[in-house]
């Protein structure tokens, strides 16, 4: 499984491979870049179809970052969608998100993931 090897404001190194931009992450270990919002950052919402694109690959977990100062919030449906029975959520801001993947990863859980890497 990759590995976060470190999170900072506008980045994130994700097992040596520096993403300047918000990333899903996928249980397989694959790893994408968030569309949306301006500039190269994704939007400062999450959207049910961002959702729907992390739990159509079955994790046993889903792992929200929502920042460095926890402003990305959910979209209602969104957050609808995340509570759903059988539907594990961590929304964490993204640093804490970061090394929560690690220990997930670790312990060999099947981890989804958005990490927004700005604000």
């Amino acid at each position: 499984m990759p590995r976060v090897d470190s999170f900072e404001f506008g980045s994130i190194v994700i097992d040596g491979r520096r993403y300047g931009h918000d990333v899903l992450v996928f249980p397989d270990g694959a790893i994408k870049r968030r569309k949306g919002g301006f500039w190269k950052f994704g939007s400062h919402v999450i959207k049910k179809v961002e959702i729907d694109e992390l739990l159509k690959t079955n994790p046993e977990i889903v792992v929200l970052g929502t920042g460095t100062d926890a402003r990305l919030r959910l979209a209602s449906d969104a957050e609808l969608a995340l509570k759903e029975p059988g539907i594990n959520c961590a929304v964490l801001p993204s640093l804490a998100a970061s090394e929560r993947l690690n220990d997930l990863w670790d312990s060999g859980k099947r981890v989804a993931a958005l990490i927004h890497v700005t604000c």
